[in-house]
Protein backbone atom coordinates (compact mmCIF):
# COMPACT_ATOMS: atom_id res chain seq x y z
CA UNK A 1 0.00 0.00 0.00
CA UNK A 2 1.06 3.42 -0.79
CA UNK A 3 1.60 5.91 2.26
CA UNK A 4 2.00 9.12 2.41
CA UNK A 5 4.82 10.58 4.01
CA UNK A 6 4.12 12.79 7.28
CA UNK A 7 5.76 16.35 7.52
CA UNK A 8 7.57 16.21 11.06
CA UNK A 9 10.14 19.12 10.50
CA UNK A 10 10.73 20.59 13.72
CA UNK A 11 9.08 23.91 14.48
CA UNK A 12 10.88 27.03 15.72
CA UNK A 13 9.30 29.94 17.41
CA UNK A 14 11.19 33.58 16.28
CA UNK A 15 10.29 36.71 16.19
CA UNK A 16 10.74 38.65 13.11
CA UNK A 17 9.90 42.10 11.54
CA UNK A 18 9.77 43.06 7.79
CA UNK A 19 7.37 41.09 5.95
CA UNK A 20 8.59 39.16 2.60
CA UNK A 21 6.45 38.73 -0.48
CA UNK A 22 8.61 36.36 -2.41
CA UNK A 23 8.06 36.11 -6.63
CA UNK A 24 9.19 33.39 -8.89
CA UNK A 25 8.43 32.96 -12.47
CA UNK A 26 10.36 30.82 -14.80
CA UNK A 27 11.72 30.99 -18.40
CA UNK A 28 10.17 27.96 -19.54
CA UNK A 29 7.80 24.99 -18.26
CA UNK A 30 9.42 22.64 -15.80
CA UNK A 31 12.70 24.09 -14.95
CA UNK A 32 11.49 23.91 -11.22
CA UNK A 33 10.00 27.22 -10.25
CA UNK A 34 7.09 25.08 -8.00
CA UNK A 35 9.67 22.92 -6.77
CA UNK A 36 11.95 26.41 -5.43
CA UNK A 37 9.19 28.23 -4.21
CA UNK A 38 8.26 24.38 -1.95
CA UNK A 39 11.88 24.40 -0.38
CA UNK A 40 11.39 28.15 0.14
CA UNK A 41 8.27 27.93 1.64
CA UNK A 42 9.70 24.86 4.00
CA UNK A 43 12.54 27.01 4.74
CA UNK A 44 10.57 29.83 5.75
CA UNK A 45 8.16 28.16 8.13
CA UNK A 46 10.21 25.19 9.55
CA UNK A 47 13.58 26.53 9.65
CA UNK A 48 12.63 29.95 10.32
CA UNK A 49 9.50 29.79 12.44
CA UNK A 50 7.94 32.25 9.86
CA UNK A 51 4.18 32.50 8.88
CA UNK A 52 4.34 31.38 5.53
CA UNK A 53 1.72 31.73 2.66
CA UNK A 54 2.76 29.10 -0.33
CA UNK A 55 0.27 30.72 -2.98
CA UNK A 56 -0.17 29.01 -6.80
CA UNK A 57 -0.74 31.96 -9.48
CA UNK A 58 -1.09 29.88 -12.33
CA UNK A 59 -3.64 27.09 -14.24
CA UNK A 60 -0.70 23.81 -13.72
CA UNK A 61 -2.53 22.24 -10.86
CA UNK A 62 0.82 21.47 -9.05
CA UNK A 63 -0.55 22.14 -6.10
CA UNK A 64 -3.44 20.08 -6.25
CA UNK A 65 -0.47 17.29 -6.99
CA UNK A 66 1.41 18.79 -3.44
CA UNK A 67 -1.69 18.18 -1.66
CA UNK A 68 -2.23 14.42 -2.67
CA UNK A 69 1.59 13.25 -2.24
CA UNK A 70 1.87 14.75 1.76
CA UNK A 71 -0.59 14.76 5.06
CA UNK A 72 -1.42 18.13 5.72
CA UNK A 73 -2.49 19.17 9.66
CA UNK A 74 -5.69 20.94 7.78
CA UNK A 75 -6.81 20.87 4.11
CA UNK A 76 -10.51 22.31 2.53
CA UNK A 77 -11.45 22.97 -1.20
CA UNK A 78 -8.88 25.94 -1.83
CA UNK A 79 -6.03 25.38 0.54
CA UNK A 80 -3.83 23.44 2.87
CA UNK A 81 -1.71 23.96 6.16
CA UNK A 82 1.09 21.88 7.88
CA UNK A 83 2.56 23.81 10.85
CA UNK A 84 3.44 27.27 9.91
CA UNK A 85 2.78 26.88 6.20
CA UNK A 86 -0.52 27.52 4.30
CA UNK A 87 -0.71 26.74 0.81
CA UNK A 88 -3.18 28.60 -1.62
CA UNK A 89 -4.23 26.72 -4.97
CA UNK A 90 -5.26 28.67 -8.18
CA UNK A 91 -5.20 32.00 -6.74
CA UNK A 92 -5.50 34.49 -9.32
CA UNK A 93 -4.72 38.22 -9.17
CA UNK A 94 -8.47 39.24 -7.64
CA UNK A 95 -7.47 36.57 -4.92
CA UNK A 96 -3.57 38.04 -4.26
CA UNK A 97 -5.08 40.96 -2.29
CA UNK A 98 -7.14 38.84 0.04
CA UNK A 99 -3.66 36.74 1.13
CA UNK A 100 -2.15 40.07 1.18
CA UNK A 101 -4.21 40.64 4.04
CA UNK A 102 -3.86 38.02 6.31
CA UNK A 103 -1.43 37.66 8.98
CA UNK A 104 1.38 36.45 7.20
CA UNK A 105 5.35 37.19 7.79
CA UNK A 106 6.22 35.29 4.38
CA UNK A 107 4.35 35.45 1.03
CA UNK A 108 5.71 33.02 -1.83
CA UNK A 109 3.80 33.63 -4.89
CA UNK A 110 4.43 30.77 -7.77
CA UNK A 111 3.73 32.44 -10.58
CA UNK A 112 4.75 29.65 -12.90
CA UNK A 113 6.05 30.73 -16.57
CA UNK A 114 2.90 33.03 -17.25
CA UNK A 115 4.76 36.44 -17.73
CA UNK A 116 2.10 38.03 -19.15
CA UNK A 117 -0.66 37.81 -16.91
CA UNK A 118 1.47 38.05 -13.82
CA UNK A 119 4.49 40.72 -14.99
CA UNK A 120 2.78 42.74 -12.74
CA UNK A 121 2.08 41.28 -9.41
CA UNK A 122 5.43 39.84 -9.99
CA UNK A 123 7.21 43.31 -9.80
CA UNK A 124 5.04 44.42 -6.68
CA UNK A 125 7.79 41.26 -4.82
CA UNK A 126 10.19 42.83 -2.21
CA UNK A 127 11.61 39.64 -3.63
CA UNK A 128 12.18 38.99 -7.03
CA UNK A 129 13.29 35.60 -8.49
CA UNK A 130 13.57 34.35 -11.97
CA UNK A 131 14.45 30.21 -12.59
CA UNK A 132 16.40 29.31 -15.74
CA UNK A 133 17.80 25.72 -17.01
CA UNK A 134 21.27 24.89 -17.36
CA UNK A 135 21.14 23.95 -20.64
CA UNK A 136 23.10 26.10 -23.28
CA UNK A 137 19.41 27.18 -24.92
CA UNK A 138 18.20 27.40 -21.77
CA UNK A 139 20.79 29.90 -20.41
CA UNK A 140 19.85 31.82 -23.98
CA UNK A 141 16.50 32.35 -22.71
CA UNK A 142 17.55 33.74 -19.55
CA UNK A 143 19.79 35.92 -21.65
CA UNK A 144 17.14 37.14 -23.62
CA UNK A 145 15.00 37.98 -21.01
CA UNK A 146 17.20 39.45 -18.61
CA UNK A 147 18.25 41.75 -21.83
CA UNK A 148 14.61 42.30 -22.02
CA UNK A 149 13.84 43.97 -19.09
CA UNK A 150 17.16 45.72 -18.22
CA UNK A 151 16.05 49.01 -17.78
CA UNK A 152 14.24 48.04 -14.54
CA UNK A 153 15.19 50.41 -11.67
CA UNK A 154 16.06 47.93 -9.13
CA UNK A 155 17.60 44.35 -11.90
CA UNK A 156 20.53 44.22 -9.83
CA UNK A 157 18.46 43.11 -7.35
CA UNK A 158 16.96 40.42 -9.49
CA UNK A 159 17.89 36.52 -8.37
CA UNK A 160 18.13 34.22 -11.25
CA UNK A 161 18.20 30.69 -9.57
CA UNK A 162 19.54 27.75 -12.06
CA UNK A 163 18.81 24.56 -10.54
CA UNK A 164 21.76 22.15 -10.52
CA UNK A 165 24.00 24.43 -12.55
CA UNK A 166 27.70 24.29 -12.19
CA UNK A 167 30.27 26.92 -10.93
CA UNK A 168 31.47 27.30 -14.89
CA UNK A 169 27.69 28.32 -16.35
CA UNK A 170 26.81 30.90 -13.57
CA UNK A 171 30.49 32.48 -13.87
CA UNK A 172 29.66 33.08 -17.63
CA UNK A 173 26.46 34.19 -17.17
CA UNK A 174 27.27 36.48 -14.40
CA UNK A 175 29.59 38.26 -17.04
CA UNK A 176 26.48 39.12 -18.95
CA UNK A 177 22.89 39.59 -16.62
CA UNK A 178 22.59 42.29 -13.97
CA UNK A 179 21.42 40.35 -11.31
CA UNK A 180 22.17 37.86 -8.31
CA UNK A 181 22.81 34.40 -10.34
CA UNK A 182 23.31 31.16 -8.19
CA UNK A 183 22.92 28.09 -8.50
CA UNK A 184 20.24 25.46 -6.83
CA UNK A 185 20.97 22.33 -5.34
CA UNK A 186 19.52 19.04 -6.14
CA UNK A 187 17.39 18.28 -3.14
CA UNK A 188 15.43 14.87 -2.82
CA UNK A 189 13.25 16.03 -0.87
CA UNK A 190 11.73 19.60 -0.86
CA UNK A 191 10.66 19.40 2.28
CA UNK A 192 13.74 18.87 4.00
CA UNK A 193 16.04 21.28 2.29
CA UNK A 194 20.04 20.10 3.03
CA UNK A 195 22.15 22.33 4.79
CA UNK A 196 23.74 23.60 1.92
CA UNK A 197 20.58 25.30 0.67
CA UNK A 198 19.76 26.48 4.01
CA UNK A 199 22.63 28.61 3.83
CA UNK A 200 22.37 29.39 0.45
CA UNK A 201 18.58 30.82 1.36
CA UNK A 202 19.56 33.17 4.63
CA UNK A 203 22.44 34.40 2.09
CA UNK A 204 19.80 35.53 -0.54
CA UNK A 205 16.97 36.38 2.33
Amino acid sequence: MYRRPMLLNKLKNRKYGTRQSIGLIGTHRGVGVTYTAFMLAFYLGEEMGKRTAFVECNRHHDMERIQSAYEWSREDTSSFSFHQITCYKEVMSEGIAEIYNKNYESLIFDFGTDFGTNWNEFLRCNIKIIVGGMAQWNQKKLIELAAYYKDFNDRETWLYLIPCADSKVTSSLKKIIVGKIHTIPFEKDPTKPSKNTIKLFRELL
